[in-house]
């Protein structure tokens, strides 16, 4: 068979936003390629066809399951027991894909890359005679930290103190590992069966086992050392497709909703040059109230602008301590809703991020060259934290080594260290390198092609 034909790739990711965004940018800039992609996800969660390649196509998937909410960015504190119920409706999923693999002949579909929890998607696709691989949306330091397919699918790490200190496969030094309060957050949900019968661990490592590549969000600046890493423990082909970071939407296409914002750009427009710390910390990161008046505190001691995107369902004037607005008017902004964060994180304004570490918000901000202060919160973001410091990318807020709590001292003085003193100097100038990698579009695109030249080349006969 030619290797010059036109590849046709399905993409299908989890139901997640942090998911589906990515996926939908690796999709898009494969098409533009030349390359047929069908994505594939539930109707509520394809993205809009607007101003998408051509060769880009939407393709529904029903599930046979009702799951009462259609992603996990509908799931709240109390709705959170359902996560487990989206996954079975999720996993519902298997006999559409087979459905749609079997009947896309026009071209036949060459390659599936899923992300991590479709396990069953491996086999209904070989069986089809079609290849597949797995796109990690979690850096190659998170894969190396869970190890093996082995590994997670039966794990000898039995209690979290095991994740407190790197495996014994990790060949080099490192600070990256959980503390032990993170541990414990993460390991019951991560290890043990859902009632989707299966646990996350579970579906990472069949996934894995049975996938014949493993492509990872990232790049060998960052983290060539995990990246090899990865080849000896899966021994199998990893390939880094790079962060393909998002880029700003054009002014005719997000004018309405930019309408709103003209005197934030206006207001950032009066500031100096990289003097203001932009504040967020995601869609599925829910702070609770001292979380967020601690926050405020260190905002307020560290004298500097800011601009804090802050969730909070019953309003800000509930959660924010007392005077806060006040005492820091015209030095900072708190807004409510959605944000234009890419457009914001832009701005010459702007110099550093307080982040939660997720690996699209690193992304984000490191494609701007701005200087971290990490506030993991969930999920992998504390691995992401220890990985960056190291990376000497960004500094941590100092936590309590008990319960994980942070204080507005510690935030405060991160802040300052970070953005405008001496000592933190070291953090600003490596970001501003790490800006000519991740926001350089002929770099990402360069790691995007050799992914697909790969898959050219290894189609199924």
């Amino acid at each position: 068979m030619a290797t010059d034909r036109q590849l046709h790739i399905a993409v299908l990711p989890w139901l997640a936003a942090g998911h589906l965004t990515p996926f939908v940018g690796l999709a898009t800039r494969i098409a533009l390629l030349g390359h047929r992609v069908s994505f594939l996800s539930t109707p509520p969660n394809l993205p809009s066809d607007n101003h998408l390649p051509s060769l880009l196509h939407l393709v529904p998937l029903t599930p046979s399951v009702h799951a009462h909410v259609s992603s996990t960015s509908e799931l709240t504190d109390s709705t959170e027991h359902l996560r487990p119920l989206l996954r079975r409706a999720y996993d519902s999923l298997s006999g559409p894909l087979a459905d749609f693999l079997s009947s896309a002949a026009t071209p036949p579909v060459d390659w599936l890359l899923c992300d991590y929890a479709p396990y069953w998607a491996v086999p209904v696709a070989r069986s089809l005679n079609v290849r597949t691989a797995f796109l990690s949306l979690f850096g190659a330091a998170v894969l190396g930290m869970l190890g093996p397919p082995d590994e997670l699918i039966s794990p000898r790490r039995l209690a979290p103190e095991d994740f407190t200190v790197a495996p014994d496969w990790v060949p080099f030094p490192t600070s990256v590992a959980f503390r032990l309060p993170e541990a414990r957050t993460v390991f019951g949900p991560a290890f043990g069966p859902d009632a989707s019968g299966v646990s996350e661990a579970y579906r990472f490592g069949v996934t894995v086992r049975e996938c014949d590549l493993v492509a990872v969000r990232s790049c060998v600046e960052l983290e060539a050392e995990w990246l090899d890493l990865l080849k000896d423990i899966y021994g199998k082909t990893v390939l880094p497709v790079g962060h393909f970071p998002p880029v700003a939407p054009k002014e005719s296409i997000v004018a309405a909703s930019l309408k709103d914002w003209t005197g934030a750009f206006e207001w950032l427009d009066k500031r100096a040059h990289g003097s203001v710390v932009y504040v967020a910390f995601g869609s599925e990161v829910r702070l609770n109230r001292e979380q967020v008046r601690e926050i405020a505190r260190g905002l307020e001691l560290s004298g500097l602008p800011f601009i804090w995107a802050l969730r909070w369902p019953n309003g800000l004037a509930e959660v924010l301590p007392e005077g806060f607005e006040d005492r820091t008017v015209g030095r900072g902004m708190v807004c409510q809703g959605w944000v234009p964060q890419v457009r914001l994180l832009g701005h010459p304004a702007v110099g550093g991020f307080m982040t939660h570490c997720g690996w699209n918000s690193v992304t984000e901000g490191l494609q701007f060259g701005l200087a971290l202060i990490l506030v993991p919160m969930i999920f992998d973001q504390a691995l992401n934290a220890r990985l960056l410091e190291e990376k000497r990318v960004g500094k941590e807020v100092p936590r309590n080594d008990e319960d994980g709590a942070f204080d507005g001292i510690g935030i405060s003085e991160t802040l300052r260290l970070v953005m405008v003193e001496e000592g933190g100097e070291g953090y600003r100038a490596r970001s501003r390198e790490m800006k000519s990698v991740i926001g350089s579009k002929e770099v990402q695109d360069s790691y995007v092609t050799k992914f697909v030249e790969h898959l050219k080349s290894h189609r199924p006969t």
